[in-house]
């Protein structure tokens, strides 16, 4: 049961950042992602040293492994949480949280294609996610289905990531590839941030987000060590109806079918994880 619980709150985690990202990145988003992954990265680098194990794995992980961490840091947290929060600014939380959740989608299909197997409930589920996808964009302005489109790409890249972690987890503890991840993005945006001008919003909205992902993060890989892989992910996976609600909060427009379009999302992404 604790498991579960975990998982549930792993979402509410998920969802509360989209919502942190509208508040904190009315500005430049190099600017924003540059904060937010720094603090993240320090957060992990001070669990990492209490725990013993920074020297440990710094002397010990071999090259190939920190090439493969900088592959994932760079589709995930670079690209991928830069389209994210670029579509959250063009097409608000309540579209681009559900759009880009698909990526348990893509994550099934290179699956499914590296290993030349189709499973019944990728397709099933598939079908479900595009025609959620149809229904939350349609009747939208163009700069709105650009947002879309940032959304779902961020959610393909997020999906190449997430298969080299998994290849990962195999050589260092989720804190390692978590954090040395984060610390890669940080010293790749540096240089971009540092002619950018970042206000203190940016910085109070920003850290609020990496202590959202620190809780997060634990939260998920707790759960995984306490019940099964299917229930954490799919309990994790309705993040994007907890985000509907909270986008309410933040004055966005909520329509019938765009929670439809949301729910038909969430079962499609369920069908994939089963």
């Amino acid at each position: 049961m604790i498991g579960e619980l975990l998982a549930i709150f792993s979402a509410f985690c998920w969802a509360a950042n989209g919502t942190v990202y509208k508040l904190g990145i009315r500005g430049d988003v190099i600017s924003a992602n540059f904060v937010r992954v720094t603090l993240t990265s320090l957060g992990f680098l001070a669990v990492m040293i209490v725990r013993g194990e920074f020297l440990k794995i710094l002397a010990e992980t071999p090259p190939d492994v920190w090439m493969l961490l900088f592959l994932s840091a760079l589709f995930a947290f670079f690209i991928g949480d830069t389209l994210y929060m670029e579509s959250i600014k063009e097409c608000g939380v309540s579209r681009a949280v559900p759009l880009s959740s698909t990526y348990p989608l893509f994550v099934a299909l290179w699956t499914d294609i590296l290993f030349g197997r189709l499973e019944p409930l990728t397709v099933a589920g598939s079908v479900l996610i595009v025609l959620a996808i149809r229904m939350i964009t349609t009747g939208s302005g163009r700069r709105s289905m650009r947002g879309y489109l940032l959304a779902i790409l961020a959610a393909i890249f997020w999906s190449f990531s997430i298969m080299i972690v998994k290849h990962l987890t195999a050589y260092l503890p989720p804190e390692a590839i978590a954090g040395f991840r984060f610390a890669v993005v940080s010293a790749l945006t540096a240089p971009l941030a540092v002619r950018r001008r970042v206000d203190r919003e940016c910085v109070k909205w920003m850290g609020l987000s990496a202590l959202i992902l620190l809780a997060g993060n634990y939260a998920f890989v707790s759960s995984l060590s306490l019940t099964s892989a299917t229930k954490a992910a799919t309990l994790s996976s309705l993040y994007p109806i907890i985000a509907q609600v909270m986008a309410l909060g933040i004055g966005e427009e909520i329509t019938p079918r765009l929670v439809a379009g949301t729910v038909i999302a969430v079962l499609g992404v369920v069908l994939v994880l089963s």
